[in-house]
């Protein structure tokens, strides 16, 4: 009963030393009350250097932390120092307690990644990083059960600025693969716009006959979000009808790989995500071969047939290939698919 007794009143003592604030979290807590954010954040750290932290000490680290982002921000919207403080915030994030402090947090953090992506001549880069602040912010509110709505509104209010500031000029590129190109990077921030989904539809129904070899044409660094496929499709001939897509199917490999092609492995992809195996026959796959007299021998790429029904896809050389897909009268093509174990490829269709 004794030890008991002891065992109970040392639980007792560890639960107030946890509970009780330590010299440097009290003054911590009295530079953030006086908007002296940076201070704050190094009584905080000194704190929980020495172990010695109430129950509310996470909460308003976490707010000192977000307060300091939200100033720097207003000094310099591209300043390094807010992400760092952001990425100290987001740990805390498992022990705060507060609605409160989350849903600031998340707002905050929302926000200034609004406004980043709203600035004039930023990179595609700066674009992506203010986008991944919103769907960052918004991971966290849904998991933590606060400010979900708020940051639903945000994202949405930077998606529509964004549109409507590079919509018209990458539907009016005279280049039908830059143009896709465009519309494509704005989907990768606005993939439910109605406006954008419909331009790219477009796009799509007029480039199926176009390699989208875009670095080639587009004039600046390409994204790796949006130029992915190591195998790019083309159908320079193509017949679609309820229950049935036919065309011949051309390839252009970007893989770094000489491999087989296996018309096996090409499919048709619905929308709702159904699949329908290619059925193929005959083709042509380039390569280069000795061509010349004894002594006056030059090599010439040439066409040759695909025998035995798989062809050579040679690294930068083209393949065709005519392919037929039978598929349900309700099943709408999205794209059709080839993947191996040196890459992918899709060749997006339109509606």
């Amino acid at each position: 009963m004794k030890k008991m007794l002891i065992a109970s009143l040392a639980a007792a003592v560890a639960f107030t030393m946890v509970g009780c604030k330590g010299t440097n979290e009290k003054r911590g807590d009295e530079h953030l009350k006086e908007g002296r954010y940076r201070n704050a954040i190094n009584s905080y750290l000194e704190a929980k250097k020495k172990g010695s932290m109430s129950d509310e000490f996470y909460d308003n680290f976490t707010l000192a932390l977000v307060r300091a982002a939200e100033a720097e921000a207003k000094k310099d919207l591209n300043s390094d120092l807010i992400n760092g403080y952001f990425d100290k915030a987001s740990v805390n994030m498992a022990d705060v307690q507060k609605a409160e402090v989350v849903e600031e947090y998340v707002t905050k953090l929302a926000t200034i990644g609004k406004q980043q992506a709203a600035q004039e001549g930023m990179d595609y880069g700066t674009i992506v990083n203010a986008f991944a602040k919103i769907d960052s912010a918004l991971v966290t509110a849904k998991a933590k059960g606060a400010g979900e709505a708020a940051v639903k509104t945000i994202r949405t209010e930077a998606e529509n600025a964004y549109v409507a500031k590079n919509l018209s000029d990458a539907v009016g590129e005279s280049d039908p693969v830059v143009s896709e190109y465009q519309i494509m990077k704005i989907a990768e921030m606005a993939p439910e716009n109605a406006d954008v989904k419909a331009a790219l539809n477009k796009s799509r129904k007029g480039t199926r006959g176009y390699f989208l070899i875009f670095g080639e044409q587009i004039g600046e660094p390409v994204s790796r979000r949006i130029d992915k496929w190591g195998y790019v499709m083309a159908f320079p001939t193509i017949k679609m009808a309820p229950g049935s897509l036919s065309g011949e199917l051309q390839f252009w490999a970007s893989t770094g790989n000489n491999t087989e092609l296996d018309p096996s492995k090409i499919k048709v992809v619905s929308t709702d995500g159904r699949e329908a195996i290619a059925k193929a026959s005959g083709g042509w796959c380039e390569a280069e071969v000795l061509v010349g007299k004894k002594g006056q021998e030059k090599i010439e790429k040439k066409k040759q047939a695909i025998k035995g029904g798989k062809g050579k896809l040679m690294n930068e050389f083209q393949c065709s290939v005519n392919v037929s897909f039978s598929f349900p009268k309700d099943f709408v093509p999205d794209y059709v698919e080839y993947k191996d174990e040196y890459g992918i490829g899709r060749k997006f269709l339109g509606q």
